[in-house]
This record gives structure tokens, sequence and C-alpha cells, in this order.
């Protein structure tokens, strides 16, 4: 379901309306659109319903809110205006007010409230540092709480004693609330030490501020995120509204429709080195083949068409000396099919692959993501060259293989699909 029609059915279901509206996310303005129409009905357009926060690609006006533009991946100082934005109106919120909080994909970076001692600067150095570092977007997301004031649960602290409901679209995997937009109004249920062990372990520790910083933390003068039964969290009344899984049904009943006879594999969640799990995407692919082809052998039938649907999110972990360009859906594809190619007589005769990102964006690139087929040319030493510089975009866009698709207004995370006749 798109953003708006399933948050105005969730809202038409809410016994006590809000009186303010907080949306962050890339789905921000459908959602707070909807929640507006369904909630305020009689408002004019005087009327400030509430706050805003989306990426440039899905900035619009919207009658009854104030709009804010602000960066993704990589936060600017337009997030951080949009962060004390939100602050003042948590903090104009009493023990009757009851706030409507919208959250979609890309909240984590759209929304920068460094911690009291840190810059955004800071932020911006650690974010890069992050996305450069393979770590999974659960364990990002561990270490984006504790440098934030408002993630980790604190956004509920500013909020209290107001009433919160948040409306979720998720975009990790297993839809857990903690790592949506890094958990505005959950409990953190990692330990600090555990936290600061990730940091140590991937040598996070480099940063100069990194230190001071957790050593604020272990001594209480920063504010650390918000813990499981924190009375500020009482208030709160949280509800997935969508996620990836149900963007794999609906993948998987398009194809079906495309292909009534098609036989869909069961397929793993995308997580990990976005390489390896397209190693692994096509070993499964090639195992398949294989036993096709022994059973076609012994039963004289023609073999069927085949493939499957995989969602989740994997990472890249960059090279600072050739960091290349591209997203984690394109070195997938190219991976994916680079693969297929050097399995020569193995692999099936007839393939495709299309891996995206929902929200139409992969990586710092104005590419979805990539899209390859068995029957087009493929150059396997420039694939190889491609990959091992994370060069991807490149490639594909030399060769007319990249999945441009433009915002899609939502973010649910990323999708592969793959379909092979032998």
């Amino acid at each position: 379901g798109r953003p708006g029609p399933i948050t105005a059915a969730a809202c038409a279901r809410m016994t006590v309306p809000p009186t303010a509206i907080i949306a962050v996310g890339k789905a921000a303005g459908a959602m707070a659109e909807a929640a507006r129409d369904a909630c305020f009905s009689g408002k004019t357009g005087s009327d400030v319903l509430g706050l805003v926060v989306t990426n440039d690609e899905n900035h619009r006006q919207i009658d009854g809110f104030t709009c804010i533009a602000s960066a993704h991946p990589v936060p600017d100082a337009r997030g951080l205006a949009a962060a004390a934005a939100v602050e003042n109106l948590l903090l104009s919120l009493g023990v009757d007010d009851h706030l409507l909080l919208l959250i979609s994909g890309g909240g984590s970076a759209l929304l920068p409230a460094p911690a009291l001692g840190l810059t955004l600067a800071q932020k911006i150095i650690l974010n890069d540092a992050l996305l450069a570092s393979g770590l999974d977007i659960h364990a990002m997301n561990i270490v984006r709480r504790l440098f934030s004031r408002l993630k980790g649960g604190r956004l509920a602290r500013v909020a209290a004693p107001a009433r919160i409901t948040q409306f979720l679209l998720s975009d990790v995997p297993d839809d857990r609330l903690e790592s949506i937009a890094s958990g505005l109004a959950v409990a953190d249920p990692v330990p600090l030490d555990a936290a600061i062990e990730l940091i140590m372990q991937h040598n996070l520790n480099r940063l100069d501020f990194v230190p001071p910083f957790l050593q604020g933390l272990k001594n209480g003068t920063v504010d650390a995120p918000v813990r499981c039964g924190d009375p500020v969290l009482r208030g709160v009344n949280s509800q997935v509204l969508a996620s990836n899984a149900i963007c794999r049904t609906a993948a998987e009943q398009q194809l079906r429709t495309s292909c009534p006879h098609l036989r869909l594999l069961e397929a793993p969640s995308l997580t990990g080195e976005a390489a390896v799990m397209a190693a692994q995407l096509a070993r499964q692919i090639l195992t398949e083949t294989e036993a096709q082809r022994q059973t076609l052998k012994n039963t004289h039938s023609l073999g069927g068409c085949f493939g499957l649907v995989a969602g989740g999110e994997t990472t890249v972990t960059l090279d600072m000396n050739a960091p290349g360009k591209g997203g984690r859906s394109q070195e997938l594809a190219l991976a994916f099919a680079a693969a297929l190619h050097a399995a020569g007589a193995a692999a099936p005769r007839f393939w495709a692959v299309l891996a995206g990102g929902t929200d139409g964006r992969d990586g710092p690139t104005d590419a979805a993501g990539g899209i390859i087929h068995a029957s087009q040319e493929f150059d396997q030493s420039a694939a190889m060259a491609a990959l091992q510089s994370h060069n991807s975009y490149h490639y594909l866009q030399t060769h007319g293989q990249l999945l441009h698709r433009g915002p899609t207004g939502t973010n649910l995370a990323d999708l592969a699909l793959i379909i092979a006749q032998d």
C-alpha cells in the first residue's frame, strides 16, 4: 500500500485525535497529508498542525504544515534546523496533548540532532565513517543512538508528559522499532558497554571526538538513550503500518501475474556485504538450474521458469583509497551477473536480475539500482574491476543497465528480483 492510504486508514482507527503531528522521513509528506485529512478535516489552511521533515526529492509545501527539506544520506545544516524546530514543538506540548509521530525510512539522516558537546560537522564525519564501515543498519543505528539528543527514545523524553502515537513505515530487517529512524520514541535495548565495544571493534574511536564523548556517557555527564521501563515511554503507542515484507509479497504477486507458471524459490534476506549476498543468490540459481537439468534428463519434460524475490538491506564496505560510485543494489546486481557469467555453461540460458531501493535512490546516486539480463553483452573484466573499486554505477551506466525510477515517496528497504529459465 502507498504511504497515504495506509496512514489514513490507521488514523481512522484512532480513538483520541492528535493535537499535533510530526512527520519525518521520505514518506513524511504523504503520511502527514493523509493524517491531516483523516484527523483535521474541519481545520483551515491557516491552522498549523505540525512539522514535516523530508528529503529534497519528496519535499513540497503541504497545507497546514511547516515543511522542511533536509539531506539524505549525509546530514546537513538544514537537518540541524529541522531538529531544532521539532524540539521547539515538543517543548510546547503539555499533559493534555496527543502527538502523532509519523516515521518512515531515512529519518536518521534527515533529523540530525548532535548530542550536547558535539557539532554537526562531527556528526557528519561519524555518519560518513558508518556508511563506509560495512556495518548493517541495526549496528549503525546502535552507534547513532548514542550520539544524538533525539534518537534512542530521547524524543519521547522531550515530549513528556504528552501522549504519543507513532505510525511507522519500516525500512529495516525484522521491523525492529529501535532501528527505524534510530528509535525516536523507543527504548534502546543495547547495553552501553555492548555499544561501546561495537565502536571499538570497528575502530570508530579513531575519530578524535569519540573517546571523550564515550567517557562522558560512562560517567553520566552525557545524556544516555532511554532504557526499557523508563516512565516517559508509558504513554507511547507504536504501530508498524508497512514493511519490506509487504513489498516482497507485492513483487511476488506481480511476477506470478506476468508469468503464471513461475516457480518461486525460498529467498534469503538481503543482508551483509552486497557482493557476498550476490554470490549466495547466484549459487542458489546455479544449484536450482543443475537440479532442474537432472530432472529433465530423467523425465524428458520441458524446463520451467523459476526465480525468487529477496528483500532487506545489504552493505558495501568502502576502500577509502578507491571509493568509486554506486550503491548496494547496483553492486549486488553487477556481482550477481558477474557470477553467472563466470559459471559459463552451468548458468541457465536465460536469466534476469533487478535489484533496487524502494525509495528510488540507491546510495548517493540518481539510480534506484541495476537491471541486467543474460542476452546483453557483458564485459567480465570491466565488471570485476568495477566491483573491486566499488564503481558499479559507471559500469552500469556505460552498459545501459542502471535502473531509474525516481523518488517513490517512501522507503521500505531494498528488493532483488531474479528470474531464470534453462
